[in-house]
């Protein structure tokens, strides 16, 4: 099997799209020699650049798909409702598809326990708007949580340290912390902290509620 032949399985696995780190992360399991240069990343993305418009396309920077991917197909069948506006359009895919690779990663909230997927969210570190391109696909830059505790993180009324250790902003009022039951420097065990350190230090800096 060809590097090429091997994107094409790996995308047809996965709705017929990828991101770059969906690619470097599974395309051993199609080429299993991917990875033995040392510059193995540069020559999977010239592999695929050489091939966009003819195997690929680009759908959105760090985000590809196979030549034939309907995105309006796409949408209906995860009945995501947009505009025509393809900027929007994009969005949405990146969005969708952020948080299905992060829900095959994460597959309850740390706080409920709740793994029912029409109750979980996907919550970026570090907000789509303020990341990069390889940020907003990076399912590191990403915890899932039930409803209530997304909004708590996304408006910044919680954070975490590197050890796990829960951060109440002292912006929540007392009479919430109480009824959500949190406790401040509580070890929330069941969150995963490797490989997102760098995105909670940015949460911490800029999102997390300071006097």
């Amino acid at each position: 099997m060809t590097k090429v032949e091997a994107i094409k399985k790996l995308m047809e696995e996965n709705e017929g799209i990828a991101s770059w780190n969906l690619i470097y992360e599974k395309i051993e399991k199609y080429y299993p020699e991917a990875k033995k240069s040392k510059e193995w990343k540069a020559g999977i993305r010239g592999v695929l650049y050489r091939d966009v418009g003819k195997s690929f396309k680009k759908i959105d920077e760090g985000l590809f798909s196979l030549i034939n991917f309907d995105e309006n197909n796409y949408l209906k069948q995860n009945k995501i409702q947009v505009t025509d506006k393809i900027t929007e359009v994009k969005i949405r895919i990146g969005q969708n598809f952020f948080r299905k690779a992060l829900l095959k990663k994460i597959i309850e909230c740390p706080f409920t326990g709740i793994q029912n997927e029409k109750l979980l969210r996907a919550s970026h570190i570090k907000p789509w708007a303020k990341s990069n391109d390889f940020e907003r696909l990076d399912i590191n830059n990403g915890f899932i949580f039930t409803p209530t505790f997304d909004l708590l993180f996304d408006q910044g009324y919680i954070s975490f340290r590197n050890n796990k250790e829960l951060i109440i902003s002292n912006k929540l009022d007392l009479y919430s912390v109480r009824l959500l039951k949190l406790k401040p420097d509580n070890i929330i065990r069941k969150l995963p902290i490797r490989g997102r350190e760098k995105y909670l230090e940015y949460h911490r800096d800029c999102i997390l509620k300071k006097d």
